[in-house]
């Protein structure tokens, strides 16, 4: 035994396959283990599951961003926002949490867990503020270890080699 050359199938992301090649081998979101502390400075991630990671550098005292996909949310609590007492509220696709006695999330973790109805592709309106009222430079990330800094379809901007058909949402 031994020896053989690296297949789709063996149940390893290795060779030349990735999640587009390989699906059942290689995950979606290359090498990032599913940590939010792992994530890129300044993130925030959608889960499968309806939760919204965060890895920020600046303390954040509100949030608002909306669900892509065609979700909705039927509810939003827990996370770090109701730890912290913010006020939560969603509605549609958009979610927003704030202060009412100036506390801050910090760190990373899990922002807050949402309840949706229908499939969610990622997220998109970020607007991310700190203590002051100021937007915070938040980006997507999808979980492909770049963190948003290459071009990618859902991050917002018609660039690089999209187009409406291989993007709409962009």
């Amino acid at each position: 035994g031994g020896g053989e050359d690296p297949y789709c199938g063996d149940g390893e992301c290795n060779g030349d396959e990735d999640n587009d090649s390989c699906p059942e081998d290689c995950e979606s979101g290359g090498d990032w283990d599913g940590d939010a502390c792992t994530m890129p400075a300044n993130t925030v991630h959608l889960t499968s599951g309806g939760d919204i990671l965060f890895n920020t550098d600046t303390p954040v005292a509100g949030f608002q961003m909306d669900v892509d996909g065609g979700a909705t949310i039927s509810s939003a609590a827990g996370g770090e926002a109701e730890a912290a007492g913010f006020m939560v509220s969603a509605g549609g696709n958009t979610v927003l949490g704030f202060s009412l006695t100036g506390a801050t999330i910090d760190g990373c973790g899990t922002l807050v867990e949402l309840e949706l109805d229908g499939e969610a592709t990622g997220l998109s309106g970020i607007i991310i503020s700190d203590s002051a009222g100021q937007a915070l430079p938040f980006e997507y990330f999808d979980g492909s270890g770049g963190g948003g800094e290459d071009p990618y379809c859902g991050d917002g901007e018609c660039n690089g080699d999209e187009d409406n058909d291989s993007c709409p949402e962009d």
